[in-house]
Formats: C-alpha cells, sequence, structure tokens
C-alpha cells in the first residue's frame, strides 16, 4: 500500500519506482492526464495532436511505470481500473501544481490565447496592435474546433480562447461569456452575380451549388447545412470543403455560394471578387465565446479579459461593416 492508502509500490521496491521515475518526462504525464480523462486512447491522442499508436505507447509505459493496466476493455467500452480511477481523481490536480512551478517564471504580462481558425485572419492584426501598443507578450495560437480550444486551456497551452461555443458542461471550472453573435451572409462571385443585371430569386438561390464547411466529418457551421437542407436542398448536393479560403475561392472563380458569419465575409470580399447576399432561408446566429479558466482573482487578468473582449467585439464589427448585402429579389 501507499502513503495514501492505495495499492501501489512498497517501501522495498523504492529504489527500483526512483529508477523508473527518473525515465519520466512531462509528456508522459500530460499523456496520463489525457488518459485518464478521456478514457480513451484514440480521443486522448486527437486532443494532444498525436497519432494513435504514439499515444498506445505512452499507455504502455505507464502501464509498466505504474504497475497497473489503468484503462481495461469492457462491454461499455474502455473503463478505469479502481487505481485508474483513484488517479483520475489525484491527477489533474497534480498536473496544475506542476503547471504552476514551470510558469512560475514567465512574466505577469504574458498573454497566451488560441483563436478559431476561421477568426483569425479577421482577428490576429488587432491582436498584433494591442500587444505592440501595451507592451505585452501575446503568443497566439489556433484550433479548429471548440474542443481543441478547451483542451489548450485545460493543458495550460492557452489562456484564454475565441470561438464557437462547445456545448460540454464537463467544463465547469472554466468561465465562458458570449462576446458577441452575429447573421450569416452568403458569398457568390461577383461577377456571376452580376451577369445580366439579375439578382437571384429565392428559388435561384436555393439552385445553386452550395459548399459546406466540413473537416474530418465535422462541420464548422452546422447551422447553415440545417436551414439549407430544412429549405428541401439535398444533402448530395452540398460540397464539402474542409478550408475556408479553398472554398471562397470556389465561390469567386466556380460560381459556388459559400454562407458564413458576416465578419467572415468582411474579410473574405477585401481579397476575392465577392458579393454577399441576404440569404432567404432563416439560420440561426453564429456566437463568438471567450472562456478562461475560472478563480484567477488576479486584477491584471481581469484588464485582460475586458481588452480581449473589447478588441475582438471592434474587430469583428469593424468586419462586419465591410459587408454590404443585397437582398434578394423575390420570385415573381
Amino acid at each position: 500500500m501507499d502513503s495514501l492508502g492505495n495499492p501501489g509500490l512498497s517501501t522495498g521496491d523504492d529504489g527500483e519506482f526512483a529508477k523508473k521515475l527518473a525515465g519520466v518526462d512531462l509528456n508522459l504525464l500530460v499523456a496520463l492526464e489525457m488518459l485518464l480523462h478521456y478514457r480513451n486512447v484514440t480521443h486522448a491522442a486527437r486532443q494532444l495532436g498525436q497519432t494513435q499508436p504514439t499515444m498506445s505507447r505512452a499507455l504502455a509505459r505507464l502501464r509498466d511505470l505504474l504497475g497497473d493496466d489503468l484503462l481495461v476493455r469492457s462491454s461499455s467500452g474502455m473503463t478505469l481500473t479502481a487505481r485508474g480511477e483513484h488517479l483520475a481523481r489525484i491527477v489533474p490536480t497534480a498536473m496544475t501544481h506542476v503547471r504552476e512551478v514551470l510558469s512560475a517564471r514567465q512574466a505577469i504580462s504574458d498573454v497566451r490565447i488560441s483563436i478559431s481558425a476561421t477568426l483569425m485572419p479577421a482577428l490576429l492584426p488587432h491582436f498584433m496592435q494591442w500587444a505592440s501598443r501595451e507592451n505585452d507578450l501575446i503568443k497566439v495560437n489556433m484550433h479548429k474546433f471548440p474542443e481543441e480550444g478547451f483542451a489548450a486551456l485545460r493543458a495550460k497551452s492557452a489562456q484564454f480562447t475565441l470561438g464557437s461555443p462547445w456545448q460540454d458542461e464537463t467544463y465547469s471550472d472554466f468561465e465562458r461569456e458570449i462576446i458577441t453573435q452575429e447573421d450569416f451572409v452568403t458569398l457568390v462571385s461577383f461577377d456571376t452575380h452580376r451577369l445580366g443585371g439579375v439578382r437571384p430569386c429565392e428559388e435561384a438561390f436555393l439552385a445553386l451549388p452550395h459548399v459546406s464547411l466540413v473537416e474530418n466529418g465535422r462541420e464548422h457551421f452546422p447551422q447553415v447545412s440545417q436551414a439549407l437542407l430544412s429549405a428541401g436542398i439535398r444533402r448530395s448536393r452540398l460540397i464539402d470543403i474542409p478550408d475556408i479560403t479553398s472554398a471562397a475561392l470556389m465561390a469567386a472563380e466556380n460560381g459556388y455560394a459559400l454562407t458564413v458569419p458576416r465578419a467572415i465575409a468582411g474579410w473574405l470580399t477585401k481579397t476575392l471578387r465577392l458579393a454577399a447576399l441576404v440569404p432567404p432561408v432563416q439560420i440561426a446566429s453564429h456566437q463568438i465565446e471567450l472562456c478562461w479558466r475560472k478563480g484567477s482573482g488576479q486584477a491584471y487578468h481581469s484588464r485582460v479579459i475586458e481588452d480581449v473582449k473589447n478588441i475582438s467585439r471592434d474587430a469583428i464589427a469593424q468586419d462586419q461593416a465591410a459587408v454590404r448585402t443585397v437582398r434578394l429579389l423575390a420570385a415573381d
């Protein structure tokens, strides 16, 4: 039994355990934290940006080090052993202390933020200007989907995240605030839109080939496809494109329709010959959420939160204002 009354190495094994501990790096401890949290090798690997075989090797090393299987297969999937359950309770707190030790030498003005890939082009220039003006050291990372941003918060590689909300109540140790929301507009080729001076009616709009932003089976803006499908467009007619820039190029050069939040349309229309239309279908608004860890309690941290919110709102408002939309003419 160990000092906590849990099964483990006995006192006589201390010398052998010390040798094993000498070969442990922080990456292995981070892998342990993710495995205990997700209870799934594939999901843990994805959150750390690693391959499944790499995470499987880390699990094998942890089993050897701790003398326990940690994760075992059951009829309902992977489950934790008794010792795994115990570690799941204590490891997050221990890793928080480790990160505090490692980050103690960082300057208080070190601001780390992860921004959604779709918002990055609009927000990054504004954050760079803020950093140079305030003499803050800012480190900006990018995430594609909300859960990747929350993983960065949990791993403390980011202090803040900006992007679409993630509906997961297990992240109750973070503060979350919707800082703005915006409507969707549809981008089409400027030249095609003006062809013959005709603006498409609702029927013609729905007949356009529409692009859906989908990456690895995940939609960046699921409310768009939901609205199009509800309007009667078949799923087979939606063209899946993973990258927003590629999708915008297809809209500008090949006649496709790309429906995106207004601020994103703003920075796309600055560089491509695209016209913005108000879609004739009802689409739920796009929300942008700021997240940070609870309980900081520092005046500096509170100031940064307000600065991040104000910069984001101003940047998004500027791009929104740059979009001049054409309302669709109803069919005769």
